[in-house]
């Protein structure tokens, strides 16, 4: 069986980068979560009040304005810096990634309406490392464990995305991507003209989407130089989102599954061949 022990490094260094980046994304627009912001915790705080949340939140509640989020991602830069020279694997490193863990739990209290899959995606694999590298629990299996549970995350949630465009008509005609890259949110006036023009170039990378993603589990299986097709056309179809709709935290969210689906196919290969 083999073994690599700097593969769950690897994945926390990857992320880590995404995650300094929206950091310091926050940081700089820290007024948005003003009083008059578009996440003020005067409503964003609505959802737990009314809903009679946990009272053991209740004292972080004070921590959500503007001076006490910016503390707080301030902290997260230097836990995310610390992480840099403290492996994963150690006492210190553990301790850190926990508290980053934490920060990005409180963080999501005032931040949950603007929130995505990278930041659920982000969460899963710090929860996941933070479990598997417990100092008086972990192992080099319950590290494999955890290697294994962000490969089938990863694919699970290429799949599920891949089946929902699927079954929908406006994927399966070819008119989705520039529907999206018209958007103001998301939008981009050169692919939308560009698209318009070739309008066969949007039915092809709408059905790419949707066959790439679908079949995207066959990864693990496949021999590693096929398996490498997919990888590389999750990194193109990551990288064009990010620079053309801005969906900057996906593309670091899901190349940190990447070492994990490394590890399952070599472990796999190994087993069966």
């Amino acid at each position: 069986m083999i073994l690599f022990n700097n593969i769950s490094q690897i994945v926390l260094i990857i992320l880590s980068v995404g995650l300094l980046i929206s950091t310091l994304e926050y940081l700089k627009k820290v007024q948005i979560f003003s009083t008059k912001g578009l996440l003020s915790w005067n409503v964003m705080q609505l959802k737990w009040t009314k809903e009679n949340q946990s009272p053991l939140l209740k004292p972080f509640f004070k921590l959500f304005s503007v001076p006490g989020l910016a503390m707080l991602f301030l902290i997260r830069c230097l836990l995310i810096t610390g992480l840099l020279f403290f492996p994963l694997q150690s006492t210190v490193g553990w301790v850190l990634i926990s508290l980053l863990g934490l920060s990005l739990l409180l963080a999501s209290l005032v931040t949950h309406y603007g929130s995505d899959g990278s930041d659920q995606m982000s969460m899963l694999i710090i929860i996941t490392l933070i479990l598997c590298n417990m100092p008086a629990l972990a192992s080099n299996k319950l590290r494999d464990i955890g290697l294994w549970f962000i490969a089938l995350q990863a694919c699970l949630s290429y799949a599920v995305a891949g089946i929902a465009k699927l079954v929908s008509a406006e994927w399966r005609s070819g008119t989705a991507i520039k529907d999206v890259f018209s958007t103001k949110t998301y939008g981009s006036k050169k692919a939308t003209l560009f698209l318009q023009k070739y309008p066969a170039a949007n039915l092809f990378l709408c059905w790419n989407v949707i066959i790439m993603e679908t079949i995207f589990p066959l990864c693990l299986f496949l021999p590693w130089p096929f398996a490498l097709i997919f990888l590389v056309w999750g990194f193109i179809f990551h990288f064009f989102t990010a620079v053309i709709m801005g969906l900057n935290a996906f593309f670091w969210a899901f190349m940190a599954t990447y070492p994990a689906i490394y590890f399952v196919n070599h472990q796999i290969s190994w087993n069966l061949f």
